[in-house]
């Protein structure tokens, strides 16, 4: 969806954040590409789910969510009003992938390691992101929260599978930030992730495995074309992907 939430500071300091509907939803083109690489993945979103055109709904689906989030404990932005076609809330600090991004390369792993665990955690009470990438993450020295829930998934879609796409969102976010520390970097992530529950963590493995096999069948088929075989992009996955192998033979 794009969107954007528009920042504001009161005269005390105070950030707060106003996302309205009078802006342009998802294009056909950029919706047709989420359905298709969920459908790689092996997850059948509903194209209802994935082509979004009422944004007055999408906007009062948000709200709801947030309300529901807090109402359970849960570190996300407060609402501090709402009126059908704009929602404003609070600001809850600076995004996981700016932080990481001013930090070196060998000092990302252990913050990346602790959002994954962070993530398995409210996983485990029961929640699911839908909107799980590091820019819709944040940490302010103590803490994660998190931002952005206005994509549609449950109940449409199981909330185990959401759960498991929530992991491959935020491990394909870090791509290019954890490319520089090789595979080894992918599978401590996901194993911080599999760490907080054993149960989880099996769910985990078993939905790589049975994706992989399809991941792989891409980076094969780009390696016919020179361009593609030596893109940053495909170098990226291809670390990804051997991370994750990593941590399915580990099981």
């Amino acid at each position: 969806m794009r969107r954007v939430s528009e920042p504001t500071t009161a005269d005390n300091g105070t950030r707060t954040w106003t996302k309205t509907t009078d802006r342009p939803l998802r294009s056909a083109r950029k919706s047709l590409g989420i359905w298709l690489f969920a459908r790689v993945v092996g997850m059948p979103v509903p194209w209802a789910a994935t082509r979004q055109t009422d944004a007055v709904a999408l906007l009062a689906f948000e709200h709801q969510r947030l309300r529901e989030l807090a109402a359970a404990g849960e570190h996300v932005p407060a609402v501090l009003a709402f009126d059908g076609h704009a929602l404003t809330t609070s600001d809850i600090g600076t995004t996981l992938d700016y932080l990481l991004f001013q930090r070196a390369p060998e000092e990302r792993l252990p913050l990346m390691s602790a959002a994954a665990a962070d993530l398995a955690r409210f996983h485990a009470r029961g929640h699911w992101h839908g909107g799980a990438q590091a820019r819709n993450i944040t940490w302010d020295g103590a803490r994660f929260a998190r931002l952005d829930f206005e994509e549609r998934l449950v109940p449409g879609l199981p909330l185990a599978m959401v759960q498991r796409y929530d992991v491959l969102q935020l491990v394909l976010s870090l791509a290019r930030l954890i490319e520089p520390l090789g595979p080894t970097a992918v599978y401590e992530v996901l194993r911080a992730y599999a760490a907080v529950d054993a149960a989880q963590g099996e769910a985990l493995r078993g939905f790589i495995a049975r994706l992989l096999p399809r991941l792989l069948r891409i980076s094969r088929m780009a390696a016919w074309s020179k361009r593609l075989d030596t893109s940053r992009e495909l170098m990226r996955l291809r670390t990804v992907l051997a991370g994750m192998q990593a941590f399915v033979d580990a099981r």
